[in-house]
């Protein structure tokens, strides 16, 4: 079966638009958040805690292996990664529903 030039074209602006706008979806809100700094400061808050927490849970993480990890051939660099990962999904839950309980308790009080 011959390919068709019109699939071919179809297929290759199909890339082209997804290329935009996976770069729209980044440069919009990297231009938005420094255009008004201050209306961004919470955001930006934010993340930096995020990249906080992923920083101290890869660096708490063992780079453990066993014959799980051999058998897989994960290297001790990638179990680091991937405990770390977890360790921070966990931090992140747990401050989930601490917040979601001090904000039920704070109802209370009011």
């Amino acid at each position: 079966m011959q390919d068709s030039p019109l699939i071919n074209i179809g297929l290759y602006l199909a890339y082209v638009l997804i290329a935009v706008a996976a770069i729209s979806a980044i440069a919009f809100p990297i231009i938005q958040t420094f255009g008004n700094l201050k209306k961004a400061k919470t955001g930006l808050i934010g993340f930096a805690v995020l990249v906080g927490v992923l920083l101290i849970a890869y660096l708490v993480s063992p780079a453990e292996t066993g014959a799980f990890y051999e058998k897989k051939n994960i290297s001790p660099g990638a179990s680091k990664l991937i405990g770390g990962g977890l360790l921070a999904t966990y931090i992140v839950f747990a401050g989930v529903v601490i917040s979601i309980l001090y904000a039920e308790v704070a109802k209370w009080f009011k």
